[in-house]
This record gives C-alpha cells, sequence and structure tokens, in this order.
C-alpha cells in the first residue's frame, strides 16, 4: 500500500463575499439576489489541496491548527469527509478558527484578506504535533509559503522540509504569497530557505515564481530557480502551465471551460500534479491532469471543487 502524502499548512474557514454580484443585486437585477449571499466553506489552501489528492484515489495525512469551535468542527469533519487522515490536525482551546474573506470580482477572480491578518490560528503549528517517525512514514510532503510568516509554523515546517530533503522524500512547495506578507522581512528570508529545501516548486508566473526568483521576466525566473536543480511549476491561468527542469521546458495548455471562480484553482493543480506523480505519469500528462483539474475546479464554486478519478477520466477523454 502506498503510503500517505503529508500536506502541512493552512486550514480556514473561507468566507465568500460575491461583491459584483451583490452590486448587481443592489442594483435591482433578481437574477443576482441568490448569488450575492455570504457563506462560509471550507478552506485553507494546503487543507484544499489535501482533499485534491484525497479525491484522486491517494492516501492524505493532514498537518495543521484550527480553533476548537464551530469552525474548526466544520473543517475538521469536512476533511475525514474527504477521507483525509486529521490525526495531526491540533484544535486549540481558546484561539478562533482563521477566518479568511474572499472577495469575488465580476470575472469570478478573488481577492483574499485573512482575518486575523496576524497570529492566526493556521500559524499555532507546533514541532510536537509531528511524530518522530513521520518522515519513514511518508511518500511526499506537500507545504506552501504560507506557514512561513510567522512562529511556531515557519520553524516547524522548515525543518521538517529539512528532515524530508535529507531522507529522500520528495517535497513539493507552493510558493502562495499573500498581500499581507509581502513586506515583511522574515517571511523573505524563510522563502529563501524554503526555496532551497524544495524539490518541486510551483506558483503563479504572474508574481510569485518571479518574487522568488528575483526576477522580473516570469520565463527568466522559472529558469533561474529550476538552474539550482528543482522542479519549477509556473502556472498562468488560462495560458496553460510551464515546467521547467535543468535545461527542460514543457508547455501544457490551459483547457477551455466557462469560469465561476478561481478560488482553490491552484490548490486543485498541485493535488492533481502530485497524484499524478506519484501514480508515475511523465511531466507532460503530470501538466495536463493537473490542467484539467484546475478547469473542473474553476467551472465551479469554492475551494473545493476538486474532481474525484472518475470525473477527471471523463474530462480529459472528452
Amino acid at each position: 500500500m502506498m503510503k500517505p502524502v503529508l500536506c502541512l499548512g493552512d486550514i480556514c474557514a473561507d468566507l465568500i463575499i460575491p461583491y459584483a454580484s451583490a452590486l448587481k443585486a443592489k442594483a435591482g437585477d433578481p437574477a443576482a439576489y441568490e448569488s450575492a449571499e455570504v457563506r462560509p466553506v471550507e478552506g485553507g489552501s494546503v487543507a484544499n489541496t489535501a482533499c485534491a489528492v484525497a479525491r484522486l484515489g491517494l492516501p492524505v495525512l493532514f498537518c495543521g491548527t484550527c480553533g476548537l469551535d464551530a469552525y474548526g468542527q466544520m473543517l475538521k469533519s469536512g476533511l475525514e469527509r474527504e477521507g483525509v487522515d486529521t490525526s495531526l490536525l491540533r484544535m486549540e482551546a481558546g484561539k478562533p478558527t482563521q477566518l479568511v474573506l474572499l472577495v469575488l470580482n465580476e470575472q469570478g477572480d478573488r481577492t483574499a484578506f485573512a482575518c486575523p491578518a496576524h497570529l492566526g490560528s493556521q500559524h499555532s503549528i507546533v514541532p510536537e504535533q509531528i511524530p518522530d517517525d513521520i518522515v519513514s512514514r511518508i511518500s511526499w510532503l506537500h507545504v506552501t509559503g504560507m506557514m512561513l510568516r510567522e512562529e511556531p509554523a515557519a520553524s516547524t515546517q522548515l525543518t521538517l522540509m529539512r528532515r524530508c530533503k535529507d531522507a529522500g522524500v520528495p517535497v513539493s512547495f507552493d510558493i502562495n504569497v499573500r498581500v499581507e506578507a509581502l513586506k515583511n522581512q522574515t517571511f523573505a528570508e524563510n522563502l529563501k530557505k524554503a526555496r532551497a529545501l524544495a524539490d518541486i516548486i510551483l506558483g503563479s508566473s504572474i508574481d510569485e515564481i518571479p518574487l522568488l526568483a528575483g526576477e522580473r521576466d516570469a520565463q527568466l525566473a522559472a529558469k533561474k530557480l529550476a538552474a539550482s536543480g528543482a522542479t519549477v511549476i509556473s502556472r498562468s491561468g488560462e495560458q496553460g502551465a510551464d515546467l521547467y527542469r535543468g535545461g527542460l521546458h514543457l508547455h501544457a495548455p490551459a483547457f477551455s471551460v466557462t469560469v465561476t471562480d478561481t478560488v482553490g484553482a491552484g490548490d486543485t493543480f498541485d493535488g492533481a500534479y502530485i497524484a499524478a506523480c506519484l501514480s508515475g505519469l511523465s511531466d507532460a500528462e503530470a501538466l495536463t491532469e493537473a490542467n484539467a483539474a484546475a478547469a473542473i475546479c474553476v467551472s465551479k464554486s469554492g475551494g473545493r471543487a476538486s474532481p474525484s478519478r472518475a470525473e477527471l477520466d471523463a474530462f480529459l477523454s472528452r
């Protein structure tokens, strides 16, 4: 039996705020009334990826922290409903579960605001949550830059990345930059450390890949990161995705779908890419499956709209 993928990082309640729909409803458009409602849903970038991997049939272990409250219970139940092992999820009494406000524009693109912006429950991951033998029990580690802004989560994640790197366990790192972190010098230093420990680096070609490489041009940035030995995957939304490894460059076009919203698209891409790699697919096949999974996600609403194996196979066959 395959060892589980360990997804360590953020889990939160997303409050989806359909701002564009609310403006239409306010202007008297009856068709916008129902879609203008604010609704809480299960979220968190790494938690979303964990669910995406699980839906594709692979065993998944999630490590993170949330509050011991109604939102926390919702999040724990959501993971377990997808078949994700929550034995490393810590529910902390006295600290409310992190909320993220997702404001959607007319195109379905979202702007995220963490609430609170600092010292949220998701940054409370501690070393004691991670068993001493965890590296021998997993097949892959997936993390993001989200946890690198604050302690104790930052040190906990970097230490585990180092342990996995030394043991030959693949480490995927989604840069996942948020606006509130851009002027944080500690975050910038931690990003450099994570960059050196990651086997696979994933991020947006618009801002995240250039930020991590210190280059304005996305292609030059990706090539610079790949020169250090990592596999770099630059996601470009409707333009598809590019993979760089050493001198290798592959491009996979996106699939054309009607976009409902883009919440969780990158998280879903990551999950499908991880599942494809562990299933033995080629680089080109893995990129294609990841693009297809992301396309399915954006055609639906919410960050947990990743496909099942059957749904993904049916989409690809069409």
